[in-house]
């Protein structure tokens, strides 16, 4: 059974315009804080791996870094874009 009184179009939405959402200043910023976030957890989590040996353990804590700095990207870039757009709201509502 259907209901006749509910009818979703696609063809009713608007198209999106393609916005360019961070710089390369801004990506390049992320980058960089991403693999110092690297460097910084593979040090800091080398003493909590499991192995005696030290380029084990080392290597261990390299593969534990990764999903660490991977999220703090993530988490930079959307951070980055609400403030571009916040910005540039402020900016529209001013003028």
């Amino acid at each position: 059974m259907t209901d006749r009184g509910i009818t979703i179009s696609v063809f009713d939405m608007r198209e999106l315009q393609y916005q360019k959402l961070l710089s390369k200043t801004q990506i390049m910023i992320g980058i960089i804080l991403s693999i110092g976030v690297f460097i910084l957890m593979s040090i800091i989590l080398k003493p909590f791996t499991f192995s005696p040996d030290p380029t084990i353990a080392q290597l261990q804590a390299f593969f534990a870094a990764v999903p660490i700095s991977t999220t703090f990207w993530f988490a930079c870039n959307m951070f980055m874009i609400v403030l571009s757009d916040q910005i540039k709201q402020k900016k529209e509502n001013t003028k």
